[in-house]
């Protein structure tokens, strides 16, 4: 796979993922993705995306200014 914005080669990777919501900020660490050997772009796949929605939907109201977590693949 090559990088959309370089060409670059995109490798397996994780990174941390940040989110402001307003009321809070949430962050993801340890997120797998595919990220560029020569430019550090990140993308992620649909099954990851949809874990993040699913981990900021439970973080939305929460009674906290930041919340750190760990990414954990959802279980089917």
């Amino acid at each position: 796979m090559t990088c959309f914005y370089c060409k670059g080669n995109m490798i397996d990777s994780t990174t941390t993922y940040v989110e402001d919501l307003g009321n809070c900020i949430v962050i993801i660490r340890n997120v797998p993705c595919s990220k560029c050997s020569q430019c550090g772009e990140v993308s992620y796949n649909g099954t990851v995306l949809r874990q993040i929605e699913h981990i900021i939907d439970n973080l939305k109201n929460s009674l906290t200014e930041v919340a750190i977590v760990n990414y954990k693949p959802s279980v089917a």
